[in-house]
């Protein structure tokens, strides 16, 4: 089923929606962007080349302009006074401009582009991303999710030899100017959680299954905290509460406070541990791994050195960082 095709309790489509979104959200081009999240966030769409009439105003090359109505005969007026040439900053109202070079409305920053592309040779290295990427009609942060670098939120699937892959895509986006923020990478960081037999499993399973709410999960929870990586530097590998939803059947326990948890930043081969090449700041490639209620009551109850000696247990077994809806509970 496509994004498009999905409706609200009161029949509106995904493109109602986003049009009315856009009356009031409609920063940085978010109305076209929402519109339709089959194709892949921040990627071109169309091969348009924006032009600037002279007026200022912006238009489509190709476009037939309106017949300009004859101006009337005018007295020629006296000669003005000489003024100054106007200043940049008459411009800079209408244009982007940095280190001299002016960038159209519609134009995609170098840094997007560079992000996007090592992003890409990242998951190229691990296995085959499907076509289409996991977004939503309607931005979420419109409906009081966290907000992440950019308007765009976004999940890939990856397929290897024997699992799947459900990653985060846009944690690390640069953050939009209208953020505020510093110049860097977004968060610093992409998650994501790796299941071992799903490597077949096709895209709406995967879609409306617990893997996916709990990395979407836990990647709110990354944009709530602006990242995790001072704390995963701080504290190493973190646990974490998740909801039943997110969590695999049969994995629920009555007389735990909480359903079930994650651990967060299990060890990985270093030369996956980060994305090269990123064009302002580290990011880092951090897996989510779940855990049973008992497993995460001790984490809680013993602290670290419990924490610690669970990373230790699916270590040596071989589970690692992967989460096996069928492997048994450590504790």
């Amino acid at each position: 089923m496509r994004d498009s095709d999905i409706k609200d309790e009161f029949g509106r489509s995904a493109e109602q929606l986003a049009a009315e979104a856009a009356k009031d959200f409609d920063i940085m081009g978010l109305a076209a962007r929402v519109a339709d999240m089959d194709e892949r966030p921040d990627r071109p769409r169309k091969s348009e080349t924006v032009a600037t009439s002279s007026n200022g105003e912006f238009g489509v090359i190709g476009a037939t302009p309106a017949k300009p109505a004859e101006p009337a005969p005018v007295a020629p007026a006296p000669a003005a006074a000489p003024t100054s040439a106007p200043t940049s900053d008459s411009k800079a109202k209408r244009l982007r401009v940095r280190d001299g070079h002016i960038a159209l409305p519609g134009s995609k920053p170098k840094a997007i582009d560079a992000t996007l592309a090592a992003r890409d040779a990242y998951w190229d290295k691990v296995g085959r991303t499907d076509p289409g990427y996991f977004g939503y009609p309607v931005c979420p942060e419109l409906k009081g999710a966290p907000a992440w670098p950019t308007q765009t939120q976004a999940f890939r699937i990856v397929r290897t030899e024997n699992s799947l892959i459900i990653a985060s895509d846009g944690l690390s986006d640069p953050f939009a100017p209208f953020r505020g923020e510093t110049i860097a990478n977004g968060y610093g960081m992409e998650m994501y959680i790796e299941i071992p037999g799903w490597q077949s499993m096709d895209a709406d399973l995967v879609r409306d299954s617990w893997a996916f709410k709990s990395i979407e999960q836990l990647a709110r929870v990354c944009a709530f905290q602006k990242g995790l990586g001072d704390l995963l530097d701080e504290h190493g590998v973190m646990s974490v509460d998740l909801p039943t939803p997110c969590v695999p059947n049969g994995w629920v326990v009555s007389g735990y406070a909480e359903p079930a948890g994650a651990l967060i930043d299990l060890p990985i081969p270093s030369g996956l541990a980060q994305i090269a090449d990123m064009p302002l700041s580290r990011v880092r490639v951090v897996p989510i791994t779940l855990i049973f209620p008992e497993e995460l009551e001790d984490c809680v109850v013993g602290g670290p050195s419990e924490r610690k000696a669970l990373v230790n247990d699916l270590m040596t077994t071989g589970q690692g960082h992967k989460t096996d809806p069928k492997r048994s509970s450590l504790r």
